[in-house]
């Protein structure tokens, strides 16, 4: 069997932003019309769900594939079998953004996580924006609490979906001051890599490791919170992936 790539975005789904990103992405599959499931489970919590699924939809759809809204909100629709059998054919399924700490309860040890899994180790793409990116790592930011601007005051640590088991991905890393980021740094506990991914910016794995898309950087942030930035089309090495049995 094949497997699949990921690909893990840190903000700025289906925008014209990451057009040329996702297109390339979709001629990599090889066929006509890939079909991509949009999964909006982060914001199960919020009134956005369907506005994420409409927005994909028409963003896919522009770029020649075949969008489809699969609608895992709550842990009974991560136990539906109508919701694995939405994913079955698959060439793509993405997770756009909201709360990861949602998105990890309503996912973890689900029959719908072991159909994407299953697809991913099959050969589909497995892709997530924010939140949807901060679930696949071994542990993940749990953000708390807003200020004026939107942003975390402050934020906990919690175990993710361990596709990338010794990775915290913080998305929108650009637009978090520097010092709230040295700060959420130290959570992290020894062996963890922290991805910081800027907005409107994708790490995409592909055979010969992991490269960088997009406007802006990823940067791997040590203990201290200072971090080595790589630009786009920068390649990333020594990320490893769990095996998927």
């Amino acid at each position: 069997m094949s497997r699949g790539r990921l690909v893990l975005c840190g903000s700025g789904e289906f925008t014209p932003a990451m057009a040329a990103v996702d297109r390339e992405i979709l001629d990599g599959i090889g066929r006509r019309a890939p079909r991509v499931a949009i999964v909006p489970t982060a914001a199960g919590l919020e009134d956005t769900p369907r506005a994420w699924v409409a927005m994909g939809s028409e963003h896919f759809r522009a770029l020649g594939a075949e969008p489809v809204g699969v609608m895992v909100l709550r842990r009974a629709d991560a136990e539906d079998a109508a919701c694995c059998d939405a994913i079955a054919g698959a060439d793509w399924i993405y997770f756009s953004g909201g709360q990861p700490g949602h998105l990890v309860d309503t996912l973890a040890g689900s029959r719908f996580w072991d159909a994407v899994r299953a697809r991913l180790r099959d050969g589909a793409v497995l892709a997530g924006a924010s939140a949807g990116a901060m679930m696949l790592g071994g542990r993940t930011f749990d953000p708390r609490g807003r200020d004026a601007d939107g942003l975390p005051t402050s934020m906990g640590i919690r175990e993710g979906l361990g596709v990338l088991p010794e990775v915290i991905v913080a998305p929108h890393f650009d637009a978090i001051p520097e010092a709230r980021w040295r700060h959420w740094a130290a959570l992290r506990r020894d062996g963890d890599r922290v991805l910081g991914i800027d907005e409107e910016t994708a790490l995409v794995e592909q055979r010969a490791g992991w490269s960088v898309r997009g406007r802006g950087r990823v940067t791997i942030v040590d203990r201290g919170g200072a971090g080595v930035a790589h630009p786009s089309g920068a390649r990333l090495d020594g990320l490893a992936r769990v095996a998927l049995p």
